[in-house]
């Protein structure tokens, strides 16, 4: 992970606003580049970024709010409500609502 993925959340959030449709492959990438950033040693968002990028990932966790009552596609529920936990500060929830499937959480609760 590093600055071409940070700046292109701003650009697929940009995108992603401009398209219509719910997608969760926005979401999705978005999630995942967010919850990657402060594992291992990746670098910090660059200052120049940042401010376009955090308002992006707030932008889209806004857009998901509305998302999130227009489709019923389980995995496209999970992208969206990992971008709302993550931009929320619930980062542990976001990174397994996009990591891990419903059955899969299932396992793992039951010890399998």
């Amino acid at each position: 992970m590093g600055t071409p993925h940070y700046a292109a959340v701003p650009q697929l959030v940009r995108i992603y606003r401009e398209r219509g449709p719910v997608d969760w492959n926005t979401y999705a990438l978005v999630a995942i580049i967010e919850s990657a950033r402060t594992e291992r040693e990746n670098p910090k968002v660059p200052e120049w970024l940042e401010k376009d990028y955090f308002d992006a990932l707030r932008e889209l966790a806004k857009i998901g709010m509305s998302d999130i009552l227009r489709t019923k596609e389980p995995q496209a529920v999970r992208a969206i409500l990992s971008v709302v936990a993550i931009a929320n500060g619930l980062r542990t929830h976001g990174r397994f609502l996009i990591q891990y499937s419903e059955d899969e959480l299932l396992n793992l609760e039951s010890g399998e």
